[in-house]
């Protein structure tokens, strides 16, 4: 049976199949208590400390870990975009097609000059060759409009082409501006596939987008019939 003194917390026993037999801390001596409480905090600064410093290391592993992990990933995405991009252009260059597959066919435009005939029945048609008003300003035989004229002018050196109410009025500066204005919009008003004088006289009158979405007034399309008969357009 073990023995238990007085003076101790725990001790061996002396009886045979007993090694440590323990004594209550609150049955030991005060100075055996301290003792057994700076042991215990003792052990479990010494825990502590080796639980950070296990963190220390396990935190600045896993910063080095992760350090070399995006230097190789890194290179790892540049090859693999380097390696896509190149894939891309591949690609393209296969389904690149020949040139006569991917181009619309385009419509073959034959342009007529804007000759004496043609500015005269363009004069014919708009005022019956006769000078004409723009609002309260005369604007000459073919009703030139001053947007009309800021159209053409910046394309036409004729002299006094700068001059609106004066250009309109003189016969060699208007047809100038006439030709500008057909130079600068070579429309083909009826869809015919050639740009002739019946298109340069829908868009004198109607513009470039009117021309093709608009019909002409009656008035303007007997007069436009009839020179184009008389000038051999038609």
């Amino acid at each position: 049976m073990a023995t238990i003194s007085k003076g101790s917390a725990a001790r061996p026993t002396t009886t045979e199949g007993a090694a440590y037999v323990e004594v209550p801390l609150e049955n030991a001596t005060p100075k055996e208590q301290k003792s057994s409480r700076h042991k215990k905090c003792h052990i479990k600064k010494l825990l502590s400390e080796a639980a950070l410093f296990f963190a220390l290391l396990l935190i600045v592993g896993a910063i080095i870990l992760h350090t070399r992990q995006k230097s190789h990933f890194g290179r790892m995405n540049i090859g693999r975009g380097t390696k896509l991009k190149q894939q891309q252009k591949e690609n393209v260059t296969d389904i690149i097609l020949p040139l006569e597959v991917v181009t619309a066919p385009a419509v073959a435009l034959s342009t007529e000059l804007v000759n004496e005939d043609c500015l005269e029945c363009i004069a014919a048609t708009i005022t019956g060759n006769k000078p004409g008003m723009c609002g309260k300003s005369p604007c000459g035989i073919y009703r030139i409009y001053r947007p009309y004229w800021q159209d053409a002018a910046r394309t036409v050196q004729a002299a006094g082409v700068e001059d609106y109410e004066s250009c309109v009025l003189n016969s060699d500066c208007a047809a100038a501006i006439v030709r500008g204005y057909m130079k600068t919009y070579p429309v083909d008003c009826d869809g015919d596939g050639v740009i002739g004088c019946k298109d340069h006289i829908m868009l004198h009158l109607l513009g470039p987008t009117g021309c093709v979405t608009n019909p002409l007034k009656a008035i303007f399309q007997t007069r436009m019939d009839e020179c184009l008969r008389v000038k051999a357009f038609e």
